[in-house]
Parts: structure tokens; C-alpha cells; sequence
């Protein structure tokens, strides 16, 4: 029977397919996993038919394949649920696809087969003639549908070549754009595609790599008031007997003590000292005698030691064969003793002591801070500067005991990233953060050892904001004010309501403090200039010899410019009078 071949449009095809797909499943065979496709017995060939076609849409591709390039595995790209239709030069008999749930095929006739992306992942089919000889190898890989994404992209960024390569869940953007503005566009667009930020590999070019300056002006000013007012009192009662104490003392619990300022006090002291005494005489009772004897075979002597208890007197006498010797001393006398006791038995203190203070104390204080930076950056890099320090902080120990410290940065920072847009325009995130150490929140430790340890608290002036503006178009951030008012009255409890004399019971402390931060900012797109354009202040700087300095007291020489110097120099700008 002959078989003719009509004329299909794509779309009864594709109907013919999905019919055939189940019918093609039942005809598999081989090993699990593998699938032969064994096309329909073929009949006699009737004189070259002539097959036309309607063209497929751009999802699908039509692939006809050289044979005389030989029989090397050739690569095909699928979206899944799109398909693609292989025409070969020869008949193929048998075909096989190893990885069915990747990607599957359906011969339709000899020489044209349907190849479908079923899901994600890779696979190869390998086609052969009726001899069983391969005539083509195809390495198919089916990844998620990037065309709409690719259409989005055109449509949102006209100007842009932009190319999407879809890699298993992620896709990468490749091409040229305009600026980094765009850029940050298509990442943007795509990231709602594929769901997750971390998906998207952002590998775009950008035609012209702009540079941004920014001006910068930190200016802070701090206004602080202290004052302080009170009166310290202590009075000491003592009958002889008994000792009473009445006082108080001013305490400033929020500036931490007095902390400057005038004492004005006075003092009055009756306390009186009486000493009481009592003379007492001692009987002599005898002395006490002691005495011994050396010989040394040819000569003997004797020693008496005699002492008198009341007199402390000590008489030595000494007799040998050349006669008597004596002599006297003194030691302490029971007599002295007993008369010292008793004339110093006791003291006696009476009377009062008196001591009270005025304390006042004001000051005033202003304190400005001031930082201009200037700092370039390429378009979408990020810049930093700090003014200022770092102060250690423990952070641990090591195996040896020794302690671990990180270093903190305080001072005036800042930090930006600016995007150049379409139109000159630069979007520019930006942080600014004035901070200083104080003893606010400090924390100490080791607390009355010797090794005590302070680590200072930071007091912390932050602002955060991502603003858009034309190149040399100036922004200020103001309104940070930091306002501070503390007071505290310390008194005894009843005497405060007296008049005139409530205020010798109580005393005041006082803090007001208030802080305003402004930071302008004005970025503009710049481009390199010569080096030979450029000055320092170091330029042109002698330093002066020994006689410049020691008799005319300069520390560098001052040399005066040559007549005519700036002759050929004339003014650019706008200057003069305006007269209407």
C-alpha cells in the first residue's frame, strides 16, 4: 500500500503528537531506562513527494543536519515544554533516547522526528540507519523557558543587548549595557522570574564606566550647661560621755560630683580637751640584792648587783685581791611607772564642731566638629571614610591566657554607593555616623583590683538614606537634633518647706545638652584630568635656613612671584558689575 505524506500545518502536527506520544511509549523496548522508537513498517517510496509545511513559531526549532560533517554529537538547547524538529538527508530505522523524563522523540516519518523537552536536566539521543549504523548523536539539554524573560528585557531596556542563559534553576545575564543603573534594572527583573536573588548571575557589561565624586560637609555643633547649687553641712555634739553627729552632704548624682566651680564654707570648733590626773607615792619596800664568784686558780673575785625598786638605782661592787671596785646605774623605777599611770589617768572632750559649705558651679560648653571629604568611586562601588580612631575591646582569651581585644573605629564615617542612571542622573545610597567615646554606658572590669579594666561607652550620631539627584545637584540632611535637659534636687525629707532656710537643706544638679548634626552632600560625575593640572600644598614649600629662623623667626622661605608672572592669566566666569 502506498502511503502519501499531506500537507500539515504546525498545529495539526503537534495534535498528531500528542496523540502519537502514548502509542510511542507502548512501542519502547531495551534496557530500563532506555527507549528504541521503532518506526512503522516502511512501504514503497512514491516519487518524491512534495511536503509543505506551515513555518513553526520562534519556541520551536526546526534542525536539519549535515551528515557529511560527520557523526559527532551535536548540542540542542530546549526550553522545557517546548519541542524542536530534527530533519535528517537519510532514513533513519531505530532511535534512542536515554533519559525519557529529561526529553523524548517521535519519528514521524524517515527522515523528520519530533523531539520534546520534558523536563529539566540532560540526555542524549542517538539516531541509526537501517544497517544499525549511527547516523547522528544529539546532546539534548532542557533548562526552564527563558524567552519571556528575554522579551521582558527588551521591552524595559530597549537600548540594552542583553542575552539570557537559563542554567538549571539560575540564569545568567550576559551582553552590554548603558550604565549601571540598567544593569541594576535587569537584575532586578530577572530576580522576579527566577524568585531568589542568590539565582540571578549578573555577568552584564557596561559601556562607559562613569566615576562619581562626592563633596561631602559633616558639620556638628554641641551646646552643654551644667550647673550646679548646694549646701554641705556636718555637726559633731560630744558631752564626754556620748558623741552625736548631724550632716549632709551634696551628692550631684548626674554630673558625678562636684565638678568645679566656688566653695565658699565656714567652720567653727568648740570641742575641749580636760585631762584628769591623779598623784600617788611609793613606799620602799627593800632593795634586791645579786651577786656571784669567779675564780681562775690564781686569782678570785666577787660581784654583788644591788637594786633599788623605788629609785631605779643599780650599784655594782666588785671585790678581787687588789681591793674593792663599785659603781652605779639607773633602770626604770616602779616609782616612775605608778606616778605616770596615775597622773595621766584619763581625758575628757566637750563641746561642738561645726562645718558647712556653699558650693556653686556653672558652666557653658560649645563644641563643633567639622569633616569634608572628598571621595571618587566608580559607578556601583562602594566607598568608605572614617575621621577619626579605634579603641580596643576584649574579646575573649587565648590558650595561653593572654587576652584577645578587636579594635572599634569611632570618629566621623561615611559611606556610599552611587549608580549613574539615564540622563546624567546618580542614585546614591548613603550612611553618615558621628560617634565619640564617653563615659556613658562604660563598662569596667575587675572592680577594685589592680588590674581594673574600662572599656568607654560610644555615643553614636547615625543616618541612613538612599536618595536620587542630577550630577552637581546638592542634598542636606538636617533635622538631627539631640536635645538632653537632667535635673535632679536632693534635700532632707521636712526641711525643704521652710522658707529661706529650705534651701541650706537641699541642692541641685542640672544638665542641658543639645546636639544638631547636618550633612550636605553634592556628587558629580567627573572624568581623569592631567596630572600636570594638579596641586598639592606641598608644591612650592622651602623650608628656611638657620638664619631665616633664628633672627626673622620663619620656619619656611618666602619667595615672591616674578613681575609679570600672571600676565597672560585672565579671569574665566562671570565677574564684574551688572548694570540695568
Amino acid at each position: 500500500m502506498t502511503r502519501r505524506f499531506a500537507s500539515l500545518s504546525l498545529s495539526a502536527s503537534l495534535a498528531v503528537l500528542t496523540a502519537l506520544a502514548p502509542a510511542a511509549s507502548a512501542m519502547a523496548d531495551g534496557y530500563a531506562g532506555d527507549r528504541v522508537y521503532r518506526p512503522a513498517r516502511a512501504a514503497p517510496r512514491a516519487p518524491a513527494p512534495v511536503v509543505t509545511y506551515a513555518p513553526p513559531p520562534v519556541a520551536d526549532q526546526v534542525l536539519r543536519v549535515d551528515l557529511t560533517a560527520g557523526p559527532d554529537a551535536r548540542v540542542l538547547n530546549l526550553p522545557r515544554g517546548k519541542s524542536a524538529i530534527i530533519e535528517l538527508p537519510v532514513d533513519v530505522r531505530d532511535m534512542l533516547v536515554t533519559n525519557p523524563q529529561v526529553a523524548d522523540a517521535v519519528l514521524r516519518n524517515p527522515r523528520r522526528i519530533y523531539v520534546l523537552g520534558v523536563g529539566k536536566g540532560s540526555t542524549d539521543a542517538v539516531f541509526f540507519d537501517a544497517a544499525g549504523r549511527k547516523l547522528l548523536t544529539l546532546a539534548i539539554r532542557v533548562d526552564e523557558d527563558a524567552g519571556l524573560l528575554q522579551d521582558t528585557l527588551r521591552k524595559v531596556l530597549p537600548d540594552s543587548r542583553i542575552e539570557v542563559q537559563p542554567v538549571r534553576d539560575s540564569v545568567i545575564l550576559t551582553g552590554t549595557v548603558a550604565n549601571a543603573g540598567d544593569a541594576s534594572k535587569a537584575a532586578l527583573v530577572a530576580q522576579q522570574f527566577v524568585g531568589k536573588p542568590e539565582l540571578v548571575v549578573n555577568m552584564l557589561s557596561i559601556a562607559g564606566k562613569d566615576q562619581v565624586m562626592l563633596k561631602v560637609r559633616i558639620v556638628e555643633v554641641q551646646r552643654s550647661i551644667i550647673k550646679q547649687l548646694g549646701v554641705s553641712t556636718n555637726n559633731l555634739l560630744n558631752d564626754g560621755f556620748k558623741t552625736y553627729s548631724l550632716g549632709r552632704e551634696n551628692t550631684f548624682a548626674i554630673n558625678g560630683g562636684m565638678v568645679g566651680g566656688m566653695n565658699a564654707c565656714y567652720g567653727r570648733n568648740n570641742i575641749r580637751t580636760t585631762n584628769y590626773t591623779n598623784n600617788a607615792s611609793v613606799t620602799n619596800q627593800g632593795s634586791v640584792t645579786s651577786g656571784n664568784t669567779t675564780s681562775n686558780g690564781s686569782s678570785v673575785s666577787t660581784t654583788v648587783q644591788s637594786t633599788d625598786p623605788l629609785t631605779g638605782t643599780v650599784t655594782t661592787t666588785t671585790t678581787t685581791s687588789a681591793g674593792p671596785t663599785s659603781s652605779t646605774g639607773t633602770s626604770n623605777s616602779l616609782t616612775g611607772i605608778i606616778s605616770s599611770a596615775a597622773s595621766n589617768a584619763y581625758s575628757m572632750a566637750t563641746g561642738n564642731n561645726l562645718n558647712a559649705c556653699l558650693q556653686a558651679f556653672e558652666r557653658v560648653g560649645l563644641i563643633r566638629t567639622l569633616a569634608e571629604p572628598n571621595l571618587t568611586v566608580v559607578s556601583g562601588e562602594a566607598g568608605k571614610f572614617l575621621a577619626g580612631g579605634e579603641f580596643p575591646v576584649p574579646t575573649g582569651s587565648d590558650s595561653d591566657g593572654r587576652v584577645t581585644v578587636e579594635f572599634k573605629p569611632y570618629g566621623v564615617g561615611l559611606g556610599y554607593t552611587p549608580v549613574v542612571m539615564s540622563g546624567g542622573r546618580i542614585s546614591l545610597k548613603l550612611s553618615t555616623e558621628v560617634s565619640e567615646l564617653s563615659s556613658l554606658g562604660a563598662f569596667t572590669l575587675g572592680s577594685g583590683t589592680s588590674s581594673t579594666l574600662v572599656i568607654p561607652g560610644l555615643s553614636v550620631r547615625r543616618a541612613e538614606t538612599t536618595v536620587e539627584l542630577p550630577s552637581g545637584g546638592a542634598l542636606m540632611i538636617a533635622g538631627l537634633l539631640h536635645q538632653q535637659t537632667k535635673e535632679n534636687i536632693d534635700s532632707l525629707p521636712g526641711m525643704t518647706s521652710l522658707p529661706i532656710l529650705g534651701s541650706l537643706f537641699r541642692s541641685r544638679d542640672y544638665l542641658n545638652g543639645e546636639t544638631e548634626l547636618v550633612v550636605i552632600i553634592t556628587p558629580y560625575i567627573v572624568d581623569p584630568t592631567r596630572p600636570q593640572d594638579q596641586q598639592t600644598p606641598a608644591d612650592g614649600l622651602q623650608i628656611a635656613g638657620d638664619m631665616s629662623t633664628v633672627l626673622l623667626g620663619r620656619l619656611n622661605k618666602v619667595v615672591k612671584a616674578p613681575p609679570g608672572a600672571n600676565s597672560e592669566r585672565t579671569y574665566q566666569g562671570p565677574v564684574g558689575y551688572v548694570i540695568e
